[in-house]
């Protein structure tokens, strides 16, 4: 209403957090589904070889047969839902200016439902961001109960390690890669989401081995890590959102896509005007969205982090001197 959104004039300025790195990153992998259940994929075992110990008699017999078994895995869609109320006195209120007034200025936004449509369209995304990486599972067995799609740090069961404390540093994200290569996940291709304190202390660890910069142009200096290269291979770094304190994700974003479950006629994350009560229009936004992470082996966690940054002490050195090795 006019007197809890006045109208101000100059550029519009946003104090709140819209990024989505991990939605930027699935953005265009989109599948589509009739039924709030989805299937991730299914696991089974492959039996391991050995070395036959079988005589020519006993060739005769063929052995006992085995059989392997497998196992489906889900996730589900979830209802994510906004309203927007603009009353008709507001709509027609667009040239009363708070503030300052200056001749000849207007005010900004010129609609208010285009305003406040584009910052629930916001708040949704922030939402899907959260979702994807906090998200609980859930699935709904009645009406009043509520579905919730299964997201990455819950996901991540088998590919997980405990730093005890420690600040990051590439030795823990070796250890949890070669988790995932012991596990039979693929090691290529992976992307390490990390908040602000991991991603200093990983910059803080390339200065303490050395790996400063210092460009003979004088009015440069520092070092900023975009990628860790490590025995087992390559790993892109990520500044993540939502991430729980001292935890890093180390994911494939090869084999996650979102999915969504439209609306006959209507598609998905649309708006709508509501049936009218009083002198005012009512629209509500309508979306179901969940995470398809394929298996949960093809990606992993750290946990346990420190939550505080530790600036590097200088520049490790190592000295070799008759035949010992000392720090």
């Amino acid at each position: 209403m006019s007197f809890s959104t006045p109208n101000y004039s100059g550029a519009l300025f946003n104090k709140g957090n819209e990024r989505t790195p991990f939605l930027s990153m699935i953005a265009g992998k989109t599948a589509y589904t009739n039924s709030v259940e989805f299937v991730l994929g299914q696991d089974y075992t492959s039996e391991e070889g050995d070395i036959p110990n079988i005589s020519e008699k006993g060739s005769l017999t063929a052995p006992d047969a085995t059989s392997i078994t497998r196992s489906q895995n889900t996730n589900v869609t979830q209802i994510f839902q906004e309203s927007i109320g603009i009353s008709y006195a507001k709509m027609s209120n667009m040239g009363t200016l708070s503030g300052a007034n200056i001749a000849g200025q207007q005010a900004n936004p010129k609609t208010e439902l285009d305003f406040q449509t584009a910052n629930k369209l916001k708040k949704i995304a922030r939402s899907l961001e959260k979702t994807c990486i906090q998200g609980t599972y859930n699935k709904a067995n009645a009406d009043d109960k509520v579905n919730k799609t299964r997201g990455m740090v819950a996901a991540i069961t088998t590919n997980v390690v405990a730093a005890a404390g420690k600040p990051l540093d590439i030795w823990l994200v070796n250890d949890l890669m070669q988790k995932i290569y012991d596990n039979n996940g693929d090691i290529t291709r992976l992307t390490l989401l990390v908040d602000g304190v991991s991603l200093n202390q990983v910059n803080a660890s390339a200065v303490e081995n050395g790996l400063t910069v210092a460009p003979a142009t004088r009015n440069e200096n520092g070092i900023q890590v975009t990628k860790l290269i490590m025995p087992l291979g390559e790993v892109d770094l990520m500044l993540g959102q939502f991430l729980p304190a001292g935890t890093v994700l180390l994911v494939n974003f090869d084999v996650i896509r979102s999915i969504e479950q439209l609306v006959p006629g209507k598609g998905n994350f649309f708006r709508e005007l509501l049936a009218k009560t009083g002198a005012g229009e009512k629209y509500q936004i309508f979306g179901q969205f969940g995470l398809d992470y394929a298996n949960e082996l093809y990606h992993g966690k750290i946990t346990g982090l420190a939550t505080t940054f530790t600036k590097p002490q200088g520049r490790k050195v190592v000295v070799v001197n008759d035949g010992s090795i000392s720090a």
